[in-house]
């Protein structure tokens, strides 16, 4: 059981090591914010030692920490006792330091936990249960997408307070549209609605591509693979559905836009990302999430807007969430889990949405979020929620990782052919999971 388990979110883990730093923008920095006072509210527990409880959450998305700082000021407003300060680690080094400091028993008390990971966690003992939390009136996890609240409950605990939706969408260059006299995408676009624009935007004369294609699975693939009625495993997972009929024509439509020329090759992403193909004008469409939308603003001159994912079979598209988790050996447990039932609660989450960083993920707070943008309609990322797909998997293996690393390169890069790859694909998975 636990092999099957971990071998399904290893199909994230190579070919989604750039677009999992989702919920991650791409100019992150080491930074740390902080505030403090003095509280009666802190527990008994917290307290024996005599110490003030001092608490420290770190996250690894920079535009996301004034958000956090002003949820924790919230918190300490009233619970002027307890000291919260917020971090934020880049990507690239967040779950390197983390794993490092939980196996020294030096753990943040409050960690921004992500889906595939938090197994690895949970079954090393380094998280606390907060089942109770969730059980609670103030961020009781019937305030919840299921899909958020499951990826975080291992074996029946719960370890995680959700926090926020990541929802995929369809992003595209309005001058680019404009100049090519293109109609914007709508909500209710198909498969070939898309094709067809891309088509028409592709203009290499001028080194533009009508879409960007990457070899991704969150960003891109995971989802046409959901539109066209398939999946990635079948429903107890138990069994690598990536050969099943569904999957390949999806795969066959994703690399579609490479042999035709539309989207740049896995050459040209290695030059360019494809936040940077966008950003720079150079692609009119990109499928991405909504945590790039600060810093897709902050770029002069990029002037986009955003529809529904396009459908085939389906609407369907990714929309994962992150949660707080409590470090299992946190010195001040009780002053935590207050932390993350405050974090978990409607203000809190309200707070959140007005700061513009991140669509939160209790129920009916999604509005502020969208209103906080007035140069674009950020409603129709809100609304993928409705039919959203979380993570295939919840945890890592390397085994099945090197399957994709070692196959969907060829793929993408026209040297094997889709059926070949994805029955090669299943073949192997299917292998780890015997």
């Amino acid at each position: 059981m636990k092999m099957y388990k971990k071998v399904i979110a290893a199909l994230m883990t190579g070919t989604m090591a750039v677009s999992l730093a989702a919920c991650g923008g791409t100019g992150n920095t080491g930074s740390t914010s902080a505030a403090s006072a003095s509280s009666s509210k802190a527990s008994a527990s917290d307290k024996s030692s005599g110490e003030k409880a001092n608490l420290k959450m770190i996250f690894w998305d920079s535009n996301q920490e004034p958000g956090l700082v002003a949820m924790a000021e919230g918190f300490m407003k009233q619970n002027p006792d307890i000291n919260v300060s917020v971090e934020t680690i880049p990507w690239d080094e967040y779950w390197t330091k983390l794993q490092a400091a939980a196996t020294g028993g030096d753990m943040p008390d409050v960690v921004v936990m992500h889906p595939d990971q938090v197994k690895n966690y949970a079954e090393g003992n380094m998280l606390m249960d907060l089942s109770d939390v969730l059980a609670g009136d103030t961020a009781n996890a019937s305030h919840f997408p299921d899909y958020v609240v499951n990826d975080f409950t291992i074996d029946g605990k719960q370890y995680g307070v959700p926090k926020d939706l990541g929802i995929i969408g369809l992003f595209y260059n309005k001058d680019l549209f404009d100049k090519a006299g293109v109609a914007y995408p709508t909500n209710d676009w198909t498969w070939d609605d898309l094709m067809s624009a891309a088509e028409k935007l592709t203009n290499k004369d001028n080194d533009v591509y009508g879409f960007a294609a990457p070899n991704e699975g969150q960003n891109f693939y995971w989802n046409l693979i959901w539109q066209n009625g398939g999946d990635v495993f079948n429903k107890d997972k138990s069994v690598c559905t990536f050969d099943s009929p569904e999957t390949i024509e999806a795969m066959k439509y994703a690399v579609s836009f490479v042999e035709k020329g539309y989207s740049p090759t896995p050459a040209d992403f290695a030059n360019l990302t494809q936040d940077e193909y966008f950003e720079s004008g150079k692609c009119a469409m990109i499928t991405t999430g909504s945590w790039m939308l600060t810093e897709y603003l902050a770029v002069e001159g990029l002037n986009f807007d955003i529809a529904e994912m396009p459908m085939q079979k389906v609407k369907a598209t990714e929309c994962s969430g992150m949660a707080f988790s409590v470090a299992a050996n946190t010195k001040y447990p009780e002053a935590a889990k207050k932390l993350v039932e405050y974090l978990g609660s409607e203000e809190a989450q309200l707070i959140e949405a007005k700061s513009g960083v991140a669509i939160p993920a209790y129920e009916n707070t999604a509005q502020p979020w969208v209103d906080s943008f007035t140069t674009i309609n950020a409603a129709p990322l809100v609304a993928g929620a409705e039919y959203g797909h979380t993570s295939p998997g919840l945890t890592t293996s390397n085994e099945a990782s090197a399957i994709l690393d070692d196959i969907m390169p060829q793929v993408f890069s026209l040297e094997m052919p889709v059926e070949e790859g994805c029955k090669a694909i299943a073949e192997g998975v299917n292998a780890l999971i015997q």
